[in-house]
């Protein structure tokens, strides 16, 4: 009787292991999703702000101090932007890592656990 009960013990400790380890998976898939994302966003603001400051070149040359000011403008405005997807990147990257590791480590106490449920 006793073995049944570590038997159904440790059945559930498996269960609450794959858990762990699918929660782990997934965690890891959409990590790489929004790494993507913002990559894509950040690649997305350099060709963007690479068109305007060739868009104001082209008028630099043809105008006066007045669009090259503009030109000032714009590239203060790339410089913010990206900066700001860099710091959303690190920060995304710091909270996901941090999140990895709190699971890891409950998957690992319930192979501990799990492992102490003797065999008789």
């Amino acid at each position: 009787m006793r073995e049944n009960t570590n038997d159904n013990e440790r059945a559930a400790y498996n269960q609450r292991i794959i858990e762990k380890e699918n929660q782990l998976d997934k965690m890891k898939e959409n990590r790489k999703e929004i790494e993507k994302s913002l990559y894509q966003l950040d690649e997305d603001f350099r060709r963007g702000f690479h068109q305007l400051r060739m868009l104001n070149d082209e008028n630099i040359r043809e105008e006066d101090n007045k669009t090259f000011q503009e030109a000032q403008r714009n590239e203060e405005s790339e410089r913010g932007f990206r900066l700001k997807v860099q710091i959303a990147r690190e920060q995304f990257s710091y909270v996901f890592q941090k999140e990895i590791h709190r699971i890891d480590d409950e998957r690992e106490e319930l192979y501990k656990q799990r492992s102490e449920i003797p065999w008789d």
